[in-house]
């Protein structure tokens, strides 16, 4: 209906313009606005809403160009682009409305039109990034409640109106990453980590780093920096070798939170998988090594969605600086792979209001406790044993900890000290830990864990007393799944580690 409208008016335009050559760019649209001043004898606040944007060329009465076909005061009126500067736009009712006024306004029509031109490159890029998105699969977080919850934030941003160049939508896919990034693909994947989901305290930071990425999309600021970059031969042989070098393969020893029972959301991807992917080389090749005026582009975009969707605009300096504390905490100046380095930081916090003090955003803790818990997990295996107990520690003060939270906690704190009084306060976590078992059973990571604490402060009688638990909980529970080959194996496994670990004790 919206195609036809369009039509319709086209044939109005053609009959007023001496059957100019005319491309239609836009479907109907209807962007409201009033006069700032008299414009073609109508008078200063006069209502006008623009219906269709164009390019007309061949015209005996207009030059070439874009134009905008506007109802105004009842009458078809081409108005040329420099005189958009005419009209005072009205405040959106609706989302919809909201992102015609910014297409129309940050000209991102017009550049549809254009793109055209590079459809050649584009198609190439889109290629690639859509090949390097099915790598990204081997590191991909698979928890569905997670991952709709950041979709329904991005549908709360732009909803059905930002469409990517294959006619589909926006879409988020949440990869498991200790670093805090988020990178829009060419294709119109927006990409965020773990490690950001932690790193954020509120959706309002969340949503405003999104928006920003929205905005890479839609300046084409990708397409712009491969244009720019190397010839598509030598960018072939780039992903043939980053392919080629991937390493594909989960570390079966750290499930989920720990826990050889629930696999409800994801492995641990293999270390060197992650640091495969997530490279420098990688991001830039696919035109996301971003200059210092793309990225305040991007920024002011995002801050006028934020403004719209209801969002402090100061979330964004808020991300921001928690994204470079991460950075400046782990000693990573440069060569950081989203953001280039700390100063590029910097830069675009500079000029940007200071984030007012508001209380943590507890729904949003909520949402994503998991998240911490998964990546202060995946901390402490790449031995970021800080990290992980900063993590560990916000779900505690948060009270959003359970048993797996004091675990991790334990584990991290057992690698960095062994003290009487570090191992002490770790036996007092455990308890806790113990505490929060689900239905009051008992915990086979804490168990284990406490085993491994007691034998390190050679409290053998004790140690040996917590081993027999341990297996006797694991011979129960093999009983009662008799059936389930690949728990059997693992709890076999399990009750010789024990055995061993007696004999041990008893020889010292």
């Amino acid at each position: 209906m919206k195609h036809f409208f369009a039509i319709c008016l086209v044939a109005i335009l053609c009959t007023s313009t001496g059957w100019a050559k005319q491309e239609p760019i836009t479907e109907y649209i209807s962007v409201k606005g009033t006069l700032k001043r008299a414009y073609n004898q109508a008078p200063e606040g006069a209502p006008i809403n623009i219906k269709l944007v164009m390019k007309i060329s061949e015209s005996k009465q207009y030059p070439s160009g874009i134009y905008y076909l506007a109802d105004l005061e009842g009458q078809q009126t081409l108005i040329p682009k420099a005189d958009l500067s005419y009209i005072e736009w009205a405040k959106p009712e609706s989302l919809t409305e909201f992102w015609q006024q910014t297409y129309l306004t940050c000209h991102f029509y017009e550049q549809l039109a254009e793109r055209a031109k590079t459809n050649d490159l584009r198609q190439e890029v889109e290629a690639e990034s859509q090949e390097y998105l099915e790598h990204l699969n081997e590191i991909i977080y698979e928890d569905d409640y997670i991952a709709s919850y950041v979709q329904g934030i991005l549908a709360k941003l732009c909803g059905a109106n930002v469409t990517t160049s294959r006619n589909g939508n926006l879409n988020v896919l949440i990869i498991q990453s200790s670093e805090p990034t988020s990178f829009m693909l060419p294709g119109g994947n927006i990409i965020v980590s773990t490690g950001l989901l932690c790193t954020l305290d509120s959706e309002a930071e969340l949503a405003a780093i999104l928006s920003s990425e929205i905005g890479h999309y839609l300046y084409d600021h990708q397409v712009a920096n491969v244009r720019r970059a190397e010839q598509r031969a030598q960018r072939a042989l780039f992903w043939a070798d980053v392919f080629s070098s991937v390493a594909y393969s989960y570390d079966a020893d750290f499930y989920y939170n720990g826990d050889w029972r629930n696999l409800g959301a994801s492995f641990v991807a293999d270390i060197g998988s992650i640091i495969s992917l997530l490279s420098i080389p990688v991001v830039n090749r696919l035109g996301m090594n971003y200059s210092e005026g793309q990225e305040r582009e991007a920024d002011r975009l995002a801050v006028r969605i934020l403004n719209f969707t209801g969002y402090p605009e100061d979330a964004l300096t808020s991300a921001l600086r928690k994204v470079r504390d991460y950075y400046q905490r782990n000693r990573r100046p440069e060569d950081i792979l989203r953001y280039n380095s700390i100063d590029d930081i910097q830069q675009r916090i500079e000029g940007k209001p200071e984030p007012a003090t508001t209380p943590a955003d507890r729904p949003y803790l909520k949402n994503t406790y998991d998240v911490v818990n998964f990546n202060a997990n995946l901390n402490y295996t790449a031995a970021l044993y800080q990290e992980a107990i900063m993590l560990a520690q916000k779900n505690i003060n948060n009270q959003l900890a359970d048993s797996q939270t004091y675990v991790t906690l334990v584990r991290s704190k057992m690698a960095l000290d062994n003290t009487e009084a570090v191992n002490n306060e770790c036996l007092a976590l455990l308890d806790k830990a113990d505490e929060l078992s689900s239905h009051g059973a008992p915990d086979l990571d804490v168990g284990k864990q406490r085993i491994l604490l007691l034998m390190r402060m050679q409290k053998q009688s004790r140690a040996v007393d917590a081993l027999q638990g341990y297996m006797d909980i694991l011979t129960a529970y093999k009983q009662q799944h008799p059936a389930d080959r690949d728990e059997r194996i693992w709890i076999d496994k399990e009750l010789n580690w024990a055995q061993l670990m007696i004999q041990k004790i008893n020889k010292l």
